[in-house]
Formats: C-alpha cells, structure tokens, sequence
C-alpha cells in the first residue's frame, strides 16, 4: 500500500474523534458531513475493520477503533504540530476560531483586545459565544472557553487572562430614587433583587458578601430572575432592584451613571478567569496570537485603577 493511500482519511477520522460528530467535524474541516462520512468508510473499508460505531444518538469508538487511535494519534500530532509551525512561519494566523466566554471574560479583557487582534490579524473568523457555566469545548466544537480557574477540567491546558476580581452590588438610580439605598447588609432584605438563575445547576446563587474581614450571606427575596447576565444588568439598568453583578460587566453603566454602587464596602469575591483549551490547542496559531494579544492588553490592571479610584 503506498504511502498516500495509508494516510487518506486520517485527519477526518481523527477529527471525527475530536469532535464526537461528522457534522462539527465536517464544519470544522469545510467539508460536507456526507463527505466526511464517506472519508472515514473508505478509512474502515482499506483497513478492514470498522473503527467507529454509530447510532442515531452517539458515536463511539469500537476496540478496534481504539487501538488504532493510540498508535496514530500522537504520531499524526506530531505531524500536524511540525506542518502548523511551518506554515505559521511563512503566512499569517487565519481560519476560524471558536470561543465560548463568560460575559465578565469579555467585558474585562477580550472586548479590549479584539481591536488590536482584529486588526493585526484579519485573515482569522472569529466566532464568540457567551455563556455561563462550564463547557465542553471539545464537545461543543470549540477551539478555547474562558471560565473561572476553580471550573475548569485538569486535562485542559490554561492560562490566567483577568485576576481575582469581585461582583459589586449596584442599582439603578431609578429604583434608589423610590427605595432609599441600603446603610447595611441586612437591610437588603427589604429591596427587590435582580438575580440570574444558573443554567447548568438551575440554582439561584446567594449573594456571598465580605467586607474589612467581614463576612455576610444574603439570599434575594421576592427576586426578578434573568436567565443570563446580560438581561439581569438590564432589568437592573430598567430599575427592578438590586442585583450582585462582575464589577467588569457593570463598570461601564457605573461610569455614565447608570447603575450606582450600593454598599460600596461589601463585595462578592470572584476567581480568576482563565482561558483554556485542548493539549492538541497548542498548534492553532491563531488561538496562541490571540492569548498573545489577551494578555497584552493590561486592560485588567487599568479597569481596576479606574473603577477604584
């Protein structure tokens, strides 16, 4: 068998794994599930023996199918390392890269870096999905996630893009202007809440608060849910109560004046974000440009003197 024979159908099948489906596969190949289906038949057919085991619902990997995987697959990444640096040497980052984000994640450092990247890459589609919650990125098709460090899963490689911050008590003036704001924590058992419900556990977060060693726990009462952040600082800016938001997500309405701080002492501590990806991630040069380009910014040392000042 030549050569060129043995390797055709590699990378689909490879990315068919990867993935766990011929349709993200395919879309992330730029090839036709029907097409990404029949490459890896022809694979299956020149071997001799089935390698993945489908159903309507799932697709698995048979024994044989495994085995196979652990001969190759460090083999052909190893490869595709090697084609990935060369190329990146001669051409600029391009392509598609899929990220999924918590919206503080973006609001503290990725809406600032994306002009620079942007500009200095153009050649390089980015898709951008913000959610809250853990993700499965390989699962999802995804090339990175930017979470919390405390969610993320061992097996991923990381690294710190916005350090330790806090979520901050805010309202709009609005809804001050009719419920005299809280002088102390306890009080805020008397005015309406603004809360987001989780939608991976379905849990409605208690307001953990600390302030000078201090510690107070809150939980919202007679509260309006949001289904995501972006719709609690909504219904916040539309005056409906109180909520405990990312100072990141709430900075820019607390500088224009409309949200204001309530409470200012009592904060929520948050961790730090980081964005992670796949071991095999290391070879997008287009991921590496922009974590290049995240940590550059600074842009979460200058939000912080900002909004302390």
């Amino acid at each position: 068998m030549r050569t060129r024979e043995m390797l055709e159908g590699l990378p689909v099948f490879l990315a068919v794994v990867e993935a766990r489906s011929f349709t993200r596969a395919a879309k992330k190949l730029g090839v036709s599930p029907s097409a990404a289906s029949q490459a890896v038949r022809t694979l299956e057919a020149r071997i001799g023996t089935a390698l993945l085991s489908r159903s309507t619902r799932s697709l698995s990997l048979t024994s044989a199918g495994e085995a196979y995987l652990r001969r190759i697959g460090p083999a052909f990444a190893t490869i595709e390392e090697a084609t990935r640096d060369a190329m990146g040497r001669a051409a600029q980052p391009s392509g598609l890269l899929r990220l999924t984000m918590l919206k503080a994640a973006y609001d503290g450092v990725v809406a600032h870096a994306l002009p620079n990247f942007r500009r200095r890459y153009p050649l390089v589609e980015l898709e951008i999905e913000i959610e809250g919650g853990l993700v499965d990125i390989t699962d999802r098709g995804f090339d990175a996630g930017m979470r919390y460090g405390h969610l993320l899963a061992k097996d991923m490689e990381s690294v710190e893009i916005l350090r330790a911050s806090a979520s901050v008590l805010v309202a709009a003036p609005s809804y001050l202007a009719d419920h005299p704001a809280p002088i102390r924590p306890e009080e805020l058992s008397r005015h309406d809440a603004v809360v987001c419900r989780s939608r991976t556990t379905g849990v409605i977060a208690s307001w953990s608060l600390q302030s000078d060693g201090r510690s107070y726990r809150h939980d919202p009462e007679r509260p309006t849910i949001a289904s995501d952040l972006s719709l609690q600082i909504d219904l916040t800016l539309a005056g409906h109560g109180i909520s405990c938001t990312p100072l990141q997500c709430a900075a820019a309405a607390i500088a224009a004046e409309r949200l204001v701080r309530v409470l200012p002492a009592w904060e929520a501590p948050l961790d730090t974000i980081h964005l992670y990806y796949p071991k095999r991630g290391k070879t997008n040069a287009a991921l590496q440009k922009l974590i290049a380009c995240l940590l550059g910014e600074g842009e979460s040392d200058h939000l912080e003197a900002t909004l302390h000042a």
